[in-house]
């Protein structure tokens, strides 16, 4: 998960359900009236969401800190959008026991896109969340799965000979959503349990195509966490086996070949979230958050 380089490249379900969830929640996030903004993203990876879908949404004097666990990524992200103004990346873990004090009760909104699946503590990572926004108040956007096959891929490969030294812990690197029969209210719950006083969670059924193997490959190579455990000669072997798996759960369309499709259905948390109701009586006040993004007086 730390090849940022190649994850820049090879996000295309992470950018394609993000702009779609921003532009759906754009006119829902609780702007300030002032413009001033403070808006944190948690698992930020790369920067490439966050800089073309996030940032153009922040009125012009807001202030955005984009976070990730990996310091590679974090250094990848600064380095790239460097000279961008109100605009820093720094290390974050959200599950993390205790927030860094420069961090806790700074931000009027949170996002987060893609990240949550990665923490088996959600009710730890939603805490700190919480503890993000200001004590007067803040929302939260959040997408991440629910469920996805790659975790299927990933069990089978594990009992491979071949690989499962590799993938005994494979059960972390799962969605704590994965086995869920009920996510949603599951998730709905955790909300409410760590304070947030108003919520909606829903549960999305969607479908990416891949095109072509090498596509399939490159986004495994991007996100799979076992493959930086591996000698760098096995990666390849180890993705053609991934590849074989997905076959084998009838995942494919056409002939194996290169221009082979393959099918990711998926189920994806989409979930907004308010700290204070309070906070909701400062919306739209005039000016618009829309004139406050183009920089209209």
């Amino acid at each position: 998960m730390n090849q940022a380089s190649l994850y820049q490249h090879a996000n295309q379900v992470q950018r394609h359900d993000a702009k779609l969830i921003l532009d759906e929640f754009a006119s829902t996030l609780q702007w300030r009236s002032d413009g001033e903004d403070a808006l944190l993203d948690v698992g930020s990876g790369s920067g490439n969401v966050l800089m073309d879908f996030v940032r153009p949404l922040l009125p012009i004097r807001g202030q955005l800190v984009g976070t990730d666990i990996s310091s590679q990524m974090v250094g990848y992200a600064s380095k790239h959008y460097q000279g961008e103004e109100r605009t820093r990346f720094q290390v974050l873990d959200i599950g993390c026991e205790r927030l860094p004090e420069e961090l806790s009760g700074r931000f009027d909104h949170v996002t987060s896109f893609y990240c949550l699946h990665w923490v088996q503590n959600l009710k730890g990572a939603l805490a700190n969340i919480y503890n993000l926004l200001k004590p007067e108040g803040g929302d939260v956007l959040l997408a991440f799965l629910a469920s996805n096959p790659v975790y299927e891929v990933y069990k089978i490969l594990k009992t491979n000979e071949k690989w499962s030294s590799y993938m005994q812990d494979v059960e972390q690197f799962i969605s704590p959503l994965h086995h869920s029969s009920e996510p949603g209210e599951e998730f709905s719950q955790l909300l409410a349990d760590v304070g947030f006083i108003q919520h909606n969670v829903e549960i999305r059924n969607e479908v990416f195509v891949y095109e072509g193997v090498r596509t399939v490959k490159d986004n495994v190579k991007a996100i799979c966490p076992f493959l930086e455990r591996m000698p760098a000669d096995l990666h390849e072997e180890f993705l053609d086996d991934f590849i074989d798996v997905v076959i084998s759960m009838n995942l494919q369309q056409g002939e194996r070949n290169e221009e082979q499709k393959f099918l990711s259905p998926y189920k994806l948390v989409v979930a907004y979230a308010r700290k204070t109701p309070e906070f909701v009586n400062n919306i739209f006040l005039e000016p618009t958050h829309q004139d406050l993004v183009k920089g209209i007086k």
